[in-house]
């Protein structure tokens, strides 16, 4: 997946990092909801190319890998709702595959 920046970070986090069928996105979305609910302050999730720092309120994306030095800051409903979306890109893609 390709996009232009800003949104090449989120891009390349989620489909460098959220492979499908690893369960990595669901584990992201249960992190969120554990933030959501108070239960936890903030959490850091390192991955092979990038990591993202949760806090209640924000998801920061970095690398020093990938595209060095590129950071991006999103609310973290922001971030959720593009893991959503991307396990639903994910989901299409592999009923257009079975087809």
């Amino acid at each position: 997946m390709r996009a232009t920046p800003p949104n090449d970070v989120l891009a390349d986090y989620l489909s460098e990092e959220l492979q499908p069928g690893s369960g990595a996105a669901e584990r992201l979305l249960a992190l969120i909801h554990e933030l959501h609910a108070g239960r936890m302050g903030t959490w850091e999730v390192p991955g092979d190319c990038w990591s993202v720092e949760f806090s209640p309120v924000r998801a920061t994306i970095r690398t020093e890998h990938a595209i060095p030095g590129r950071t991006l800051h999103l609310p973290l409903e922001d971030f959720e709702e593009a893991v959503r979306a991307w396990l639903d890109f994910v989901a299409l893609q592999r009923a257009s595959s079975a087809s």
